[in-house]
């Protein structure tokens, strides 16, 4: 297929059944369905997709749309899946472990098709103190972590909207199904994958911000300090009022008075917010918000413009990307339209195979995962693509990250200082807790592409590599002479995958992007919030390593096409496609003229009550919740009476509807009595659905974590041995494994010059002194200036 072709099916040699009755199994299925394999998916009669929300009525029938959503390109099967499994590649089942029967026969298939991959996905894995307890979307986000970032201090916390999280977790089980199809190419074995829920979901926080300061990751509606949402004259958007670029670019933008100068003077990045907020608000809100995102934009701020389901069916960028596709899953309904790939991926022939590719190497007698000797360039930055880089390190990769002497990856800079765990004389460059998070396991080389030397370094290390990763914007690879073309030419079977802010092309493709801006622009923000509040920002830019796992499972579909054939790809996708195809049920509801549905916090309609609750503070005096989802009224019964509340009413779903807030009053003053932990726990043994809502600090010590072994202890010259986030999935014969921290800025350059392009000690040093490489940055120089960003992404 030609270059660019998005017809591209780079998995189309695969069989996939399918097994499923949740989101998680169901969107592991779709992630191989969306590259071209053949599911085959046997819906569970306990399914929960039938009857989830949005609903449409349809021949007379209740359709959900979330489930047309998640079974698009797949085929519905018939019959008993156990007698269907001959050349199967993939199973996938959510079989829960109160299914014993089903369970042993799962396992069963694992002995006697020895060749099959399997993914089992539960909410907490199989073992552990959680392991049976009863859970939601809900409660997975608050004992993982994620909902105790998210929401305003002393309200309760909120969970991402819709299904994101669940999606999210189905894409990473497939990135793990995708390197065991990998390895099998090798050792013609199966693998055995189980995905918990809550371990993947624990993977998209930021751990180490609290393992390093001692302190929990605070809620304040977005990433305090960062940025805020700002209403405008008919909506929503997300700005830093008090960033000086933003203070100067306002004057260009809208030809208003320039701020005052005391606003912009120094060095720091953001000015005084209350006297910024001051200028800056009555000039945005006397604007429409398409124009004053589109005016800044193009200046270069990063920045979101809040826009609904119904307007995204309308954007021009993924208009000009064909991002949408009608859909003919229900004859005669001919306005729905959805997400097509999210992706764009194309193939390109080889004239010859690559003599070392992937498939042609010898395996290690000891593996340290299944893409052991898989080898990936990285050009990431930030926490997208390094998310994305790290998921495929944790699998037996070796990653070689690209760095610029003079522009290292900007995580590497961070505005708080000193940190506490750091050695006195570290260089500050090497210390920030959000860069050791994101590239653990990696080791890094630091090159000047913009010198001809440089760039031809970078096209030797391509040469020998199997993946690369890069999310610059749109050009920058062009500029630098290191496009997909020039990579071909010394590399025919290198697979490149590009992730961009909007993507390549389109009105929009040289606009900047971030998570915290992602999740505005591609509709996130305004599903998420409180019932009487505006729009609110994810806690800690989450929609980064969200939209990571869709990269890193892009970059194993397309290595898993270049090993099966002689051929080159190159997939380009961006943060916006990526992050609106994670709300596609709201996509198809607006193509029939269903609205997006009002801000609500964690409530949903059926399920009463579905919140989270304030228990008794903690010794030290924080604040403590619980999130506690009754899903029938079989639940609500044992709940009412632990609690003293029960009334006739209230025994029905319709009754606790009419009465949903004073329920929840009621259960307020009930549960401020408790010790979270405590109530977890008796309500877990009446059945009811609940969980402490971790911060980023309580979530270091969670005892179901710990006795499942899934933290690391990794070791950093400057910041000792630390606890490091685990992997979103076990693989029973060949497990993912990490025992390297992340590197110091230029810390393998001279190792990686000498070990894997072959130089030697006398051009390495030349290429030292000239400046077309920099070696290890260690320590502080006397007097040398903190270190300032570059800029954002």
């Amino acid at each position: 297929m030609a270059e660019g072709d998005p017809s591209a099916d780079l998995l189309a040699d695969l069989r996939v059944i399918e097994v499923s009755g949740d989101v998680p199994a169901a969107a592991c299925g779709l992630e191989f369905a969306r590259w071209g394999a053949d599911v085959t998916v046997f819906e569970r009669p306990d399914s929960k997709l039938c009857t989830a929300t949005p609903i449409i009525e349809h021949d007379g029938q209740q359709v959900s749309l979330l489930r047309q959503s998640l079974i698009r390109r797949k085929k519905v099967g018939a019959g008993d899946w156990r007698d269907q499994l001959a050349g199967v590649d993939v199973l996938i089942s959510d079989v829960p472990l109160s299914e014993p029967v089903e369970l042993s026969e799962l396992q069963h298939m694992a002995e006697s098709h020895p060749h099959l991959i399997i993914v089992h996905s539960t909410p907490f894995g199989t073992s552990g103190p959680y392991a049976e307890f009863q859970a939601d979307d809900l409660v997975l986000q608050a004992l993982g972590g994620f909902a105790g970032t998210n929401g305003l201090p002393g309200r309760e916390p909120l969970a991402a909207p819709g299904t994101i999280i669940p999606r999210a977790v189905g894409v990473l089980g497939a990135v793990a199904a995708l390197a065991a199809l990998l390895e099998r190419l090798h050792s013609g074995l199966g693998e055995w994958i189980e995905l918990s829920s809550m371990e993947a979901c624990s993977t998209l926080i930021m751990s180490m911000r609290s393992e390093f300061s001692g302190q929990p990751v605070p809620r304040g509606a977005g990433p305090v300090g960062w940025a805020e949402v700002v209403e405008t004259s008919n909506g929503w958007i997300t700005l830093s009022p008090w960033s000086k670029e933003v203070l100067r670019h306002l004057p260009i933008a809208f030809g208003c008075d320039a701020p005052p100068e005391h606003l912009l003077n120094g060095e720091e990045r953001f000015a005084e917010p209350d006297p910024s907020r001051e200028y800056t608000l009555p000039i945005v809100q006397s604007h429409d918000a398409e124009t004053v995102w589109t005016k800044l934009s193009e200046l270069g701020i990063v920045m979101a413009w809040h826009r609904t389901a119904r307007e995204l069916l309308d954007d021009p960028q993924l208009e000009a990307l064909q991002f949408f596709e009608h859909r003919d899953d229900l004859p005669g309904l001919s306005t729905l339209r959805g997400a097509r790939r999210t992706m764009r991926p194309g193939v390109t022939p080889a004239d010859q195979p690559r003599r070392d590719s992937f498939t042609a190497r010898p395996r290690p007698n000891a593996a340290t995962g299944p893409l052991d000797g898989l080898r990936v360039v990285d050009f990431t930055h930030a926490w997208l693509g390094p998310y994305a880089a790290t998921l495929l390190s944790d699998l037996g990769a070796e990653v070689i990250k690209v760095e610029g002497p003079k522009r290292p990856d900007l995580w590497r800079y961070d505005a708080n200082e000193p940190m506490r765990v750091a050695a006195p004389d570290a260089h500050p460059l090497n210390v920030r807790p959000n860069f050791n998070m994101a590239n653990r396991g990696k080791r890094t080389v630091s090159i000047a592409l913009d010198t001809e030397e440089g760039r031809e370094l970078a096209l030797q290390l391509i040469a020998r590599a199997d993946l690369v990763l890069e999310n610059f914007r749109p050009r920058v690879l062009e500029n630098l002479r290191l496009t997909h073309d020039e990579m071909r030419a010394v590399n025919p079977q290198v697979a490149l995958i590009s992730f961009s802010g909007f993507g390549t092309g389109g009105p929009y493709d040289n606009y900047r992007a971030n998570g915290g801006t992602t999740e505005g622009n591609a509709g996130w923000d305004l599903l998420f919030g409180y019932r009487d509040g505006p729009p609110l920002i994810l806690g800690t830019m989450q929609a980064d390593p969200i939209v990571g796992a869709q990269m890193a499972a892009a970059a194993l579909a397309a290595a898993w096409r270049v090993q099966r054939e002689s051929a080159s790809v190159h997939v380009q996708g961006s943060m916006f496609e990526s992050a609106v195809g994670y709300i596609d049920e709201y996509v198809l509801a607006a193509s029939v003229g269903i609205d997006m549905p009002a801000r609500n916090g964690n409530r949903l309609a059926d399920a009463v009550p579905h919140e989270c609750f304030r228990c008794r503070d903690a010794a030290d005096g924080s604040e403590e919740w619980i999130a506690i989802s009754v899903r029938s009224d079989d639940e609500w019964l044992p709940l009412a009476t632990l609690g003293g509340f029960d009334q006739p009413q209230w025994r029905t779903l319709s009754g606790r509807q009419v009465d949903e807030l004073r329920i929840e009053s009621v259960m307020t003053s009930w549960t401020q009595s408790w010790d979270a932990q405590t109530l977890q726990h008796r309500l877990q043994s009446v059945g009811v659905a609940a969980g402490v809502v971790h911060s980023t600090l309580s979530h270091l010590r969670d005892p179901h974590l710990a006795s499942r072994d899934w933290w690391l202890h990794l070791t950093h010259p400057d910041t000792g041995t630390r606890q490091y986030q685990g992997y979103p999935w076990q693989l029973a014969r060949n497990p993912a494994s990490c025992s390297r921290p992340a590197p110091r800025l230029g810390g393998h350059t001279e190792e990686i010059l000498r070990d894997t392009l072959g130089l030697d000690g006398t051009m390495i040093a030349r290429l030292l002194s000239d400046g077309v490489v920099s070696g290890l940055q260690a320590k502080r120089k006397p007097g040398e200036p903190r270190p300032q960003p570059i800029s954002p992404r």
